[in-house]
């Protein structure tokens, strides 16, 4: 098989979108549009966000021929992304062309932009393809921050993490010589349309870096890394094994069924407003306005029968709810917008894994190394010969496979109970903005109790610590502290969301950063990694105070890992809420948000699974409302 180089990538992209966007509908045989003017007036579901969730839910909705969907996507039908565009090093998002994202950059002290999947399929088109879950405790959490007889839970999910997906076992060869843990009947054991996958190579030092980790008192090693239990884990990837090509949202949700003539999507194209209408005292969402994307055209409207829903992620579903007259009355009004329905949780819970720079060298390097792919001409020219005859080797390595998920107390055995009674003892208002409303206080509450029994739990990773043979980089948090918000530019409304991660805004968030870099300061001195000569490059060996350690930590932090959640919260209105139970939006009928922006707080890993088994759900409570 033959690729582009880069260096005419950006030229024959340029040109595909162009060819697209010109191209009629009735090439897609009337399923795929590029014009408004040529979609139904009404369908029984239109979804906008044509990425993660919004195709999954499509796909399982149009399995009834005789129901209707439109998904509406702002993005074009881009090429796929795969393993080729990155090569070699492993994903890098600045690899993938802009135009594969949306063009937000978030304000604060360091601006930074707000990668998101601007694509038919969204973030899993462009992600690093880490196909991962939390641990159970994480989704307990958030049936517990629903109330009472909430099944969002680990045990009402774990049904739909296996029918998202298909999981391929890796190699005979690896499993014996890296030990992977994996148990298909418990944790996986269904035919979905998403594959999961490993590698066909795997690097020697990695076995040194395990067996370090395994010494250590209190890491768990499950029998699955999918299992829902924190500890030293493999994970697969989202990759066909058949092919070794990415395995997204677009081929299984969308191109897989494309033939079903009740399932239309339109690319190109915005959802500007959500219109609504009254009924016997009831407010119900009637139709959406859209817009074509590149600016030449008039603005439309298409009917929903029986629901709208709303796909579009959680920095532009808040967006949209707020150009629909959704959210805080106070925002809104100023922005010339009229209200809808006063709801003061949207767009606020915003918060991601965070993650800074430390990193260490190993001097001396078990052969081969990761790092030869960059440093070593015959070993780079022996991966891509590999690459090339059959998609085997180094270059079938998308990203770690094998991750320290630990708990805090395992990091600090002595330090932890501190931590979890240091966050009891805050005052949640203090370190939310002010003015902010007292519903989302009392929902931020219950957040820090949640979180407060976290910190002592053996079951809740707050590291996640890649593990690929070389001695590794960026520490991640996994349980952020700080909230931040999407909102308007109340001046100007249709200029785009306004991000705001508020990152460290919980000073405890800090203390927790630096725990993590004192534990992985410890797992380098383990004397299992004696021989590889460990040195830590940054922030450097000297760097010891708190204040040092808190400085480095500042500069160097990044505070989003493209894993947003929470702008439209599954929570009680009272407690900030934005969704309830069913995923309906408060006080609102015919109205659902279905996508990571109602996962009310963060999971232990990233986010890619965790979404298509939420639309999963999502799907089924909606055909179970419709039989009745």
């Amino acid at each position: 098989m033959r690729f582009l180089s880069p260096r005419y990538l950006s030229i024959a992209l340029a040109a595909l979108e162009a060819g697209v966007r010109a191209l009629p509908s009735s090439i897609y045989a009337a399923r795929h549009f590029t014009r408004a003017e040529d979609i139904e007036a009404s369908y029984d579901y239109v979804i906008i966000g044509g990425g993660t969730a919004g195709l999954t839910v499509a796909d399982r909705l149009t399995e009834d021929p005789k129901t209707t969907v439109l998904v509406i996507e702002y993005g074009y039908f881009q090429p796929p992304i795969d393993p080729d565009f990155w090569i070699p090093g492993g994903w890098r998002p600045g690899a993938i062309p802009r135009s594969y994202f949306y063009n937000i950059t978030a304000i604060g002290t360091k601006p930074i932009s707000v990668l998101a999947g601007c694509a038919v399929g969204g973030s899993s088109a462009v992600n690093a393809m880490v196909f991962m879950r939390g641990t159970s405790e994480d989704y307990d959490r958030w049936a517990t921050l629903g109330g009472k007889g909430s099944t969002w839970n680990w045990k009402g999910l774990l049904p739909y993490f296996k029918k998202a997906a298909n999981f391929t076992p890796p190699r005979k060869e690896l499993v014996e010589e890296f030990g992977i843990k994996y148990d298909e009947e418990r944790s996986w054991g269904q035919r979905g349309p998403i594959e999961a996958s490993f590698p066909s190579f795997l690097y020697p030092g990695l076995k040194t870096m395990l067996n370090a980790w395994k010494s250590v008192p209190g890491v768990n090693v499950p029998t699955d890394g999918s299992a829902g239990e924190a500890g030293l884990i493999w994970v697969p990837t989202s990759l066909d094994p058949k092919n070794v090509t990415r395995s997204y949202a677009r081929p299984r949700h969308y191109e897989r069924v494309k033939s079903r003539p009740n399932y239309h999507l339109l690319t190109g194209h915005g959802a500007n407003k959500i219109e609504f209408r009254g009924q016997n005292g009831a407010i119900l969402a009637h139709s959406v306005i859209i817009t074509p994307r590149d600016g030449n055209g008039t603005s439309s409207e298409v009917l929903a029968n029986r629901e709208i829903i709303l796909s579009a992620g959680a920095i532009n579903s808040p967006y949209i709810l707020f150009l629909s007259g959704i959210g805080d009355r106070a925002v809104i009004e100023k922005a010339g917008i009229q209200t809808v329905r006063h709801i003061p949780g949207v767009g606020h819970n915003l918060h991601d894994h965070s993650w800074f720079s430390a990193s260490w060298r190993f001097q001396n390097d078990v052969f081969p190394s990761p790092g030869l792919l960059s440093s070593n001409a015959t070993f780079e020219a022996w991966a891509r010969e590999l690459w090339n005859q059959n998609r085997t080797g180094p270059y079938s390595i998308i990203g770690a496979n094998a991750m320290a998920m630990l708990p805090l107390s395992v990091l600090a055995p002595n330090g932890y109970e501190a931590l979890a009674s240091d966050l009891e003892a805050q005052k949640p208002a203090a370190f939310l903005p002010p003015g902010t409303d007292a519903s989302i206080i009392k929902g931020y509450a219950a957040q820090q109790r949640t979180m407060a029994a976290a910190i002592r739990s053996n079951n809740t990773a707050f590291i996640q610590f890649p593990l690929s043979g070389a001695a590794g980089g960026a520490l991640f948090n996994m349980h952020p502290l700080s909230r931040g918000s999407v909102t308007l530019n109340t001046s100007y409304p249709l200029s785009g969301p306004v991000v705001d991660y508020r990152a460290l805004s919980n000073p405890l968030d800090m203390h927790i950063n630096i725990v993590l870099l004192q534990g992985i300061r410890n797992y380098f001195a383990l004397p299992a990694l004696e021989a590889l000569a460990p040195i830590e490059v940054a922030p450097g060996a000297n760097v010891t105070s708190f204040d040092a350690m808190a400085e480095f930590i500042s500069r160097t932090l990044g505070p989003s890992a493209y894993h947003n959640v929470g702008t439209c919260a599954k929570m009680p209105l009272e407690f900030g809420g934005v969704v309830d139970e069913s995923l309906k939006v408060h006080g609102l009928r015919k109205l659902r948000v279905v996508d990571a922006s109602v996962i009310p707080i963060l999971v232990g890993g990233t986010t890619q699974s965790t979404v298509y088994a939420l639309a999963e759900k999502a799907a089924d409570l909606i055909k179970n409302e419709i039989k009745g």
